[in-house]
């Protein structure tokens, strides 16, 4: 599981997570804090990463797409580095099972709830 977290989750959660997926990495750490969200889309589709996101435009661009990467869209009031680590150790085994089912391309991960799509 090959993790790529956008902008605006703090490159804090690296650290913290690193333990729980085969590689993660974060846009800022990668000298693209300033490139826009079709490049990234690009990007992890050419690096084979699954993105961790706020942003409702990759799962938007996914399905004009055909579904070509996987997504991990975060809907979450608190996005605290703290509470996005929390969330994520706490869905882990949704988020194993998302990346074993070629069928799904985005999970959605809330406050509330957990689906995928």
């Amino acid at each position: 599981m090959k993790i790529l977290l956008d902008q605006n989750i703090s490159y804090l959660a690296i650290k913290k997570l690193d333990n729980l997926f085969e590689e993660i990495a974060q846009i800022g750490r990668l000298g693209m804090a300033q490139t826009d969200d079709a490049m990234i889309w690009q990007y992890a589709r050419t690096h084979g990463y699954t993105v961790v996101t706020f942003d409702a435009y990759f799962k938007e661009r996914n399905i004009l797409s055909e579904h070509p990467i996987k997504i991990i869209w975060l809907r979450c009031q608190d996005t605290s580095p703290d509470y996005i680590i929390k969330i994520l150790k706490n869905n882990i085994e949704v988020i194993r099972a998302f990346f074993e089912n070629t069928h799904w391309s985005c999970l959605e991960i809330s406050d509330k709830n957990t689906s995928p799509s």
